[in-house]
């Protein structure tokens, strides 16, 4: 059984770039990803979606998250030919959208023949060493739950950011929060997700962790509203709790960097090359592991796995999310 054990550990180990043999740590994945909503319209699309993609086109994303509302007014598919694909449309091969309110006033008919019909699909994808779950609140909101649940439950080795169009919470003066999305928002919280991404007020606002009330929680979920894409950008009303920085003003993009470790970095910038915002999330620490409940084979790796885990490079990006699947092989009966 302790050579089973060992073995089992052994190829955990190397596959994040550590090995009980000393071999050398695998260099840090991780990557850029861009976000931003509310985006192209007839009469700003030139100075407004145009100028956002310039921007996005210098960052050199590894994605794009498309935020939804991308093309005005009804987003037909007329209007995501003239407005959206002439700007946005160089990132295809590389977009990840959801619909607005906007796209369903079409029955995104639009979004569909731009971007295919999995736009309005719930749905996850890989990136960064990340799990990104895309939903669509406006065929169900119990369904997009259920499945933010059922899809983190099924990757959750490793970090998440889930992404919806209307935001649970916004200052926003012309649509503020979304009570109606509480269930998308529990399910995330409840399912640990670092991140969730919206847009729909056009302005930029970036919360503090938060748990499934919408209160402060070291360990709580960030929320991001990215909606300075390059339509009709708006003012802000009554600022909400646990609101951080919100800005308006010009058009811009959020750009997260993701790390496989679940730690995160976040830069808004605006078309003039202003960053707005900047910060950075440490990844989520984990509980140490209990000798009581380990199996007696796994209990002298669990003492090597953490003096290794303390001298590996601060850049091995699989760590902490190693740790913890090696912590459950240890103690799992």
């Amino acid at each position: 059984m302790k050579r089973s054990v060992t073995l089992g550990l052994a190829a955990v180990l190397a596959s994040s770039g550590m090995t009980l043999l000393g071999a050398p740590s695998a260099s840090a994945a991780s990557c850029t990803v861009a976000a931003a909503g509310d985006i192209a319209g007839s009469d700003d699309y030139r100075a407004g979606a145009a100028a956002t993609a310039d921007l996005i086109l210098g960052e050199d994303p590894e994605m794009v998250l498309a935020l939804g509302d991308l093309a005005y007014d009804k987003g037909t598919v007329s209007e995501f030919k003239n407005y959206y694909h002439p700007t946005w449309g160089q990132f295809q091969s590389k977009t990840e959208a959801v619909p607005g309110n906007h796209e369903a006033r079409s029955g995104d008919a639009g979004i569909t023949s731009e971007l295919g019909a999995s736009a309005v699909e719930n749905r996850g994808v890989d990136v960064c060493g990340w799990r990104v779950i895309l939903v669509n609140q406006y065929n169900d909101i119990d369904e997009a739950a259920a499945f933010i649940t059922a899809d983190a439950k099924a990757h959750s080795d490793v970090p998440t950011a889930v992404v919806w169009h209307q935001p649970r919470f916004s200052s926003g003066s012309e649509h503020g929060s979304t009570a109606s999305t509480q269930p998308m928002w529990a399910a995330a919280t409840a399912a640990g997700a670092r991140i969730v991404l919206g847009g729909h007020d056009h302005d930029y606002e970036r919360f503090a962790p938060m748990n499934a009330s919408g209160e402060a929680s070291a360990s709580g979920t960030r929320e991001f509203v990215s909606g300075l894409g390059g339509h009709h950008l708006r003012d802000f009303g009554t600022e909400q709790p646990n609101s951080e920085v919100q800005y308006t003003g010009r058009p811009g993009a959020l750009f997260l960097s993701l790390h496989g470790d679940g730690s995160y970095s976040w830069s808004e910038k605006t078309v003039d090359g202003t960053v707005r915002d900047s910060g950075s999330q440490s990844a989520p620490s984990l509980p140490a592991p209990d000798s009581r409940t380990a199996r007696p084979e796994a209990k002298d790796l669990l003492a090597e796995i953490a003096a290794q885990s303390a001298k590996a490079p601060g850049g091995s990006a699989d760590k902490t999310r190693q740790i913890a699947r090696l912590h459950a092989l240890a103690t799992t009966p």
